[in-house]
């Protein structure tokens, strides 16, 4: 992806011309976007949805098979996980990890890492944002986070799973 490329992408999620070139319209429109994410953020605005797992144990073995057979990983993350983060962390590890859609996390400027609160069931989770899912338009299971093998076992559950969830900044 040229750098061309990724301006379009934040001119997009700004609400601009994507013509990929930044200049004041872009900047202003994307300090809008950081701006109304930390107000976000600090107010603690939920949003809800259905939470799903990755990176489980099951992901990884059947990224690994369809790997086995020579295919791409494009084509093996169709059917699996192969465990490593957006940003290169283990999304193995025994650390409460989640995934959200680009649309979400763009803004930041640091995204890896942040902290996102997860409430499944009455109880919660605090975990590390290391992961994306596909944009929203691209998610065919409706969930709106993905959830680590760590987070679902903090929350009392056994990946696979898919449940409603509400999560936001931490």
């Amino acid at each position: 992806m040229t750098a061309t490329d990724k301006i379009k992408i934040c001119q997009r999620a700004a609400g601009v011309t994507d013509d990929g070139i930044w200049g004041a319209l872009s900047e202003a429109a994307f300090g809008r976007l950081r701006m109304e994410a930390e107000a976000e953020r600090k107010a603690g605005i939920w949003r809800s949805g259905k939470a799903s797992s990755f990176a489980d144990p099951a992901d990884i073995a059947a990224f690994r098979r369809c790997k086995a057979t020579g295919k791409s990983d494009q084509e093996c993350f169709k059917v699996g996980d192969n465990g490593i983060g957006k940003w290169g962390a283990d999304t193995t590890a025994n650390i409460p990890m989640c995934a959200l859609p680009p649309e979400d996390w763009q803004h930041l400027t640091k995204p890896a890492g942040t902290r996102v609160e997860v409430t499944v069931g009455g109880k919660a989770v605090i975990c590390q944002l290391q992961d994306t899912m596909p944009k929203r338009a691209n998610i065919k299971n409706g969930a709106v986070i993905d959830l680590n093998a760590a987070a679902w076992k903090a929350l009392g559950f056994t990946p696979p799973v898919m449940e409603p969830c509400v999560w936001r900044w931490a």
